[in-house]
């Protein structure tokens, strides 16, 4: 796949864009201008800005949250499974003046044993680039976060998914709880947040990583872990418990993509688990965003 595009990956706290050339990224910027931060009907005059200089002979593609309610324009949801050719087919494409032709993709919608619905916008378009660059059409892909997903693929299609509030919560509980009052800055052995893996993902009754998670203040109190160890503990039981739902010995490969921060720690605490993650390449949004661009002409 050899096309030109810029492509655009607009969460809600940032704007990552690439400019592709014949298939290569020549360009790329990172901002913090999520779509919380433009009003409403500046998405246009936002976007220009920012790309300000670039071109390129194809489209604007754009992916994530910008496709959402509180977005630029809702798209709707692809009901899975999805192929990278069903979300092309469900793009929303029109022309901007001063920008040109943009295609939107869509998000997809999953449900659980439950009946209850899960969605994404934006991590599609790297499990797809994912795919692409791996050569792979089954398996496991994790993608941490504030919300991470794990989405199983089959013959190409991710078939289900399930969302993680992972990062939410541990950023909520250490900021806002009394678990952060005893965690210190310093040095850490890596002590913390093995032990945390392992507690996570311990099999208990329903709740138990609700008793858990005291012991990221109990363990400090009684010198079990040293302070500086505290932050990590908590980080790795919440980890724990999302790869001990995520994966199992019966589970095809292992996929895991993302910022490198964050890959590094889930690749450690599946290490932990006696697990073995692939990390997918940097790039794999606009990876992806090619993909559907393919199937979209």
């Amino acid at each position: 796949m050899r096309h030109s595009f810029i492509g655009v990956d607009w969460g809600t706290s940032s704007l990552r864009a690439y400019r592709v050339v014949d298939g290569e990224i020549r360009d790329r910027l990172s901002t913090a201008d999520g779509i919380l931060s433009v009003a409403s009907g500046e998405h246009a005059s936002a976007l220009a800005d920012r790309l300000e200089g670039w071109t390129t002979d194809g489209p604007i593609v754009l992916s994530g949250m910008i496709g959402s309610r509180q977005g630029w324009k809702e798209a709707p949801y692809v009901t899975c499974p999805a192929d990278s050719q069903s979300i092309a087919s469900a793009r929303l494409a029109w022309r901007e003046p001063g920008l040109g032709d943009l295609v939107l993709v869509p998000g997809l919608l999953a449900h659980d044993g439950r009946g209850v619905p899960d969605v994404m916008r934006g991590e599609e378009t790297q499990i797809i680039g994912a795919m692409h660059a791996l050569g792979v059409t089954d398996g496991v892909f994790l993608l941490p976060g504030t919300h991470s997903k794990s989405a199983r693929v089959r013959a190409g299609r991710i078939e289900s998914f399930v969302t993680f509030m992972t990062g939410e919560i541990f950023a909520a509980l250490k900021a806002h709880t009394i678990l952060g009052r005893l965690m210190t800055e310093g040095p850490t052995s890596g002590l913390g947040f093995k032990r945390g893996v392992a507690d996570g993902a311990e099999a208990g009754p329903v709740g138990a990583l609700l008793h858990r998670a005291f012991a990221s203040r109990t363990l400090g109190l009684f010198d079990l872990l040293p302070t500086t160890e505290l932050e990590d503990y908590l980080s790795g039981l919440l980890i724990g418990a999302e790869l001990a739902a995520s994966l199992s010995k019966d589970s095809p490969e292992a996929i895991v993509v993302g910022a490198s921060d964050l890959t590094r720690r889930y690749t450690e605490g599946a290490r932990v688990l006696g697990f073995s993650l692939t990390l997918a390449p940097e790039d794999c949004v606009a990876l992806g965003q090619g993909v559907i661009l393919s199937h979209a002409r």
